[in-house]
Parts: structure tokens; sequence; C-alpha cells
């Protein structure tokens, strides 16, 4: 599954930047699915709380778009991207290709003034814009490294892990 290819060089910091992290970022999340069964998709290790693959993706699309972008950038509501979870790997990529291509459009419509401008969150951070993407950036990263850690301890890991 490949992304909106994106021309970096047509862009400055901080959006350039931005970008080639998100798009690694994708990418990688691609990566450590893309082997994955409907049946791993859901799976949950008995001795830990946390979300299954399917729902970590969804997670994922949510809050980099609706939370990051939509939320705390521009100021806007939010409604969760999708009601259900994918239920097979190319369903899953679908959309987190369509949830990127989103999320490059938002984020090249961004003006100077959206990344300087002072956010403050409900938990009582203030960060600029701009911080507040990397953040979405590193939220997103974070769960493709549980991804992993998921797959490792159903005894599914990925083709790196061996």
């Amino acid at each position: 599954m490949k992304l909106t290819k994106i021309d970096f060089s047509k862009f400055s910091y901080p959006l350039k930047v931005l970008l080639e992290g998100n798009t690694d970022t994708w990418y990688s999340l691609l990566s450590v699915i893309e082997d994955l069964t409907p049946q791993q998709l859901v799976y949950k290790h008995p001795n830990y709380a946390q979300r299954c693959i399917a729902e970590m993706i969804n997670h994922a699309l949510d809050t980099q778009y609706g939370f990051y972008t939509q939320n705390l950038v521009l100021g806007q509501s939010y409604q969760p991207l999708y009601a259900d979870l994918p239920g097979t790997v190319t369903e899953a990529q679908k959309r987190i290709a369509e949830t990127f291509a989103k999320t490059v459009e938002v984020w090249k419509s961004l003006q100077p003034k959206d990344f300087i401008k002072e956010i403050k969150t409900e938990w009582g951070q203030t960060l600029a814009g701009e911080l507040a993407l990397f953040q979405s950036i590193t939220h997103t990263h974070y769960h493709v490294s549980e991804v992993c850690f998921l797959r490792g301890l159903g005894g599914f890991p990925t083709k790196v892990m061996g």
C-alpha cells in the first residue's frame, strides 16, 4: 500500500519536517500490520489490559487527524473517523492511506499563525501548534511500537523481530 506522494522540496520548516516525519511514521504503521490475519488484528494478550491492534489503528487515526489536527490546532470539534474496527489488513491499510491523505491536505493548508499559536490543553499543557503536530507524530509512532510489542507477546512477531 502506498501513501500520498509528497514533494518535500516544496515546503520549508516546520511543515517540511512534519510531513517527512509523519510519512515515515505512517509507512512504519503500514509495515507492522502488513501480514496480519483478521484474528491477529483483534488479538488481546490475556495478561495485559490494552487495545487490540485494530483498535490501536483506529485510535492512532482519530488522535492525529481528529484530536491533534482538528481539535487542538484548528479549534474544531471532531468525531471518530470510523465506528467499526477494520476486519482485514487491506481495510486497515485503506483507512491508514485515506486518513494520511486527509491529514496531509489539512497540514498543507495551515497558515504560519497555526504553527505559532498558543494552545492550552484540557490537562493544563501549553504548547504551540507546531509542537502539537510533532506530538501527534510521536503519539502515532508510540502505537507502531505498541503493535510490535503485542505481536511479540502473541507469538506473531514482525519480520524485523524474527
